[in-house]
């Protein structure tokens, strides 16, 4: 390995591993080879702690990167334009074999104006000062002893500007000190130390952040006990709110801890909060300060965040509860992300109080890191792309450790749904998380050890559901089992335990989903998977012929009650599905050849040939009936039955 890129993973692992310093995975970090040709830089998007020799930078051709900055005419292009131009000649000055969506980072033009290490932070400490009134004064005073003092950089629009503007005063600087600097200060910005080697850099990192957090102060506090209800209810009421104001579907994830904690119960909380966006970053994001919530009530948060998106702000994402936490909406890949940089401005603004009042971006400096496609790019590589007619629904599926189950937990992860994987089989469902990351990699799921019959055990699956990802959308009933037996051979256990699963379990997990559904008030869709033979009965097969009769009824008074909270209800009844079934198994395909006078291996056969398409029915084919019902194209379809069976029962 280059000893550059080896000096370079060295830094970057180090800073990276302290969140105060990064904020959310941010920062860049740069090492030029000793010929000067090459420049080694983080890829955008890439975590530093996440670094190493085979992922997360980029290899650069230093003159070529270094051309773009002195380039006259880049200058007569509209911003956004021109910024677009710059991305794609630092693309072309990568020197490497690296593919893929990895960018050099956006600064790169930057990194090659400085010494061969170069750090760039988000420090919450150095920001306190760098969003202060009087924090540029404060930081001369705490750095006067240096022979080298820091370069103060006032802020202008990241990206080439911000470049142009540090090589004017670099070159300045160097005129009057005779050296480069060696830490740079961007007002509203963040940190650069820039040394001739990696242990130099890191001693630079470690000086700055020493001196500058011994006169701030730590806003926190002990965390008060909440009850668990009460944050599954706030949980609901924002995503409800979200959800109208919005239109757009996500998980919403609850933080506590002692740093908000101590933010939260400021007598002047409210007030901090008022201003705007303090960094690029917190408005990339977080979309700007978190919104203060007195009492969480959805009507009046949707109408907060439609004012703000009607005035052409970004709306928040980030609510911090009196007497509650924090709840950040939104994908849960950056939910974290956005917790560390909303709780890094809680420290920053407590202190820039302190130091004459907080600098906020202003209106014009939020509208360009709006716009601006390079940030753009940077937030989807963190959360990553759904798409589908269920883009971030949330859904629970029982018995979704194998068959229909999991056909249908997979057929939803494909849709874009968060899928929770709810069985009595832990293993089993495990198993299916793991078949829906492999052909889904951004796919989310949970596995919930649920055993249907037991009224705890399927309100615990829920609770489960609701304290990762704060709602509910889509209900799916698929566990059940069936018994086959003539009836005068049928044993009453049996009879009981098919009651209890296909019917109790049914009733158990649809009351609990209602009861939340409700509560959210936003709508949402159960799916009971009832069979053919509940609208056709077959022989041999009491228990099943009534349980799965059950079921559609079941469904139909549901959504006869549920109706007014916008509440679908529907089945499917499929035919024979026979791919991963524990239903056929091989004593109940030994019954049903009994039944038919065929040997073992013609069931199959034998069952297809009976359907109008002769075509076999596949785990899918289920799956894309159960997305039609629960997605918005089926919006005024309830109390309905679908039979995707081949036209083996002709049902009108």
């Amino acid at each position: 390995m280059d000893k550059a890129l080896s000096a370079l993973i060295r830094i970057s692992n180090a800073v990276g591993a302290d969140s105060t310093l990064v904020q959310g995975g941010g920062g860049n970090t740069s090492v030029k080879t000793a010929d000067r040709k090459y420049m080694y830089i983080k890829a955008s998007g890439t975590a530093l702690k996440d670094m190493n020799p085979n992922a997360g930078w980029r290899r650069m051709r230093l003159d070529s990167v270094l051309s773009i900055i002195t380039d006259t005419s880049l200058n007569r292009l509209e911003k956004q334009t021109r910024e677009v131009e710059v991305v794609n000649r630092l693309l072309l000055a990568c020197d490497d074999r690296i593919i893929g969506d990895a960018r050099p980072s956006v600064e790169a033009h930057l990194h090659g104006l400085l010494d061969t290490c170069v750090i760039h932070l988000h420090p919450s400490t150095v920001g306190a000062y760098l969003n202060a009134k009087t924090g540029r004064i404060r930081l001369e005073r705490l750095f006067a002893d240096l022979k080298l003092p820091p370069l103060w950089v006032p802020y202008v629009d990241p990206g080439f500007t911000l470049a142009r503007k540090i090589a004017a005063l670099v070159r300045d600087y160097t005129k009057q000190v005779k050296r480069m600097p060696q830490i740079l200060l961007l007002e509203k910005h963040g940190l650069f130390v820039t040394a001739a080697t990696p242990t130099a850099a890191l001693r630079l990192v470690r000086m700055v952040i020493r001196r500058c957090s011994e006169k701030l102060i730590e806003p926190h506090a002990k965390r008060k006990a909440v009850a668990n209800e009460a944050i599954r209810d706030a949980g609901l009421c924002i995503r409800r709110a979200f959800v109208e104001a919005t239109g757009a579907y996500c998980p919403v994830t609850y933080f506590d801890d002692e740093q908000i904690a101590g933010f939260q119960r400021r007598k002047d909380a409210r007030r901090l909060l008022s201003g705007g966006a303090l960094t690029p970053d917190t408005l990339v994001y977080a979309n700007g300060p978190a919104m203060w919530v007195e009492k969480c009530n959805a009507t009046t948060i949707a109408a907060r965040l439609k004012a703000q998106i009607r005035t052409g702000r970004k709306h928040s994402v980030a609510f911090l509860l009196k007497d509650l936490g924090l709840f950040v909406a939104g994908k849960k890949k950056v939910a974290q992300t956005v917790r560390d940089i909303v709780a890094y401005s809680f420290f920053i603004r407590v202190n820039a109080d302190r130091m004459g009042g907080i600098r906020v971006l202003s209106g014009a400096q939020q509208k360009f890191i709006n716009e601006w496609e390079s940030e753009a790019f940077r937030k989807k590589l963190a959360g990553g792309v759904s798409e589908g007619s269920l883009n971030d629904r949330i859904a629970l599926v029982t018995g979704a450790g194998s068959g229909l189950g999991r056909s249908i937990a997979v057929g939803l992860a494909r849709a874009g749904a968060m899928v929770a994987l709810a069985d009595i089989d832990t293993k089993a469902a495990q198993q299916t998380a793991e078949l829906i990351e492999k052909e889904i990699p951004q796919g989310q799921t949970i596995t919930a050890s649920c055993d249907v019959t037991n009224e705890g055990s399927v309100k615990a699956a829920f609770d489960r559901l609701l304290d990762n990802w704060g709602g509910l959308d889509i209900l799916v009933n698929a566990a059940g089992i069936a018994p086959a037996y003539p009836l005068v051979d049928t044993p009453v256990d049996k009879w009981r335990l098919a009651l209890e699963i296909n019917l109790t379990g049914y009733f158990l997990a649809g009351r609990e989903a209602a009861r939340i559904m409700i509560r959210q008030g936003m709508g949402g869709s159960i799916i009971n998977v009832s069979s053919k033979s509940g609208l056709d009965a077959s022989k041999n097969n009491t228990p099943y012929n009534a349980t799965k009769a059950g079921e559609i009824h079941m469904a139909r008074g549901w959504a006869l009650e549920l109706g007014r909270y916008g509440i679908r209800v529907n089945c499917v009844a499929p035919g024979n599905v026979f791919e991963g079934s524990k239903i056929w198994n091989p004593e109940y395909v030994k019954v049903c050849a009994k039944k038919y006078g065929i040997k073992p291996q013609e069931v199959i056969p034998y069952y297809v040939n009976r359907t109008a398409l002769k075509r076999e029915i596949k785990g899918r084919d289920i799956a894309d009936s159960v997305v039609f019902l629960c997605s918005d194209n089926a919006r005024t379809i309830t109390g309905q039955i679908i039979v995707p069976d081949s036209g083996q029962v002709m049902v009108r």
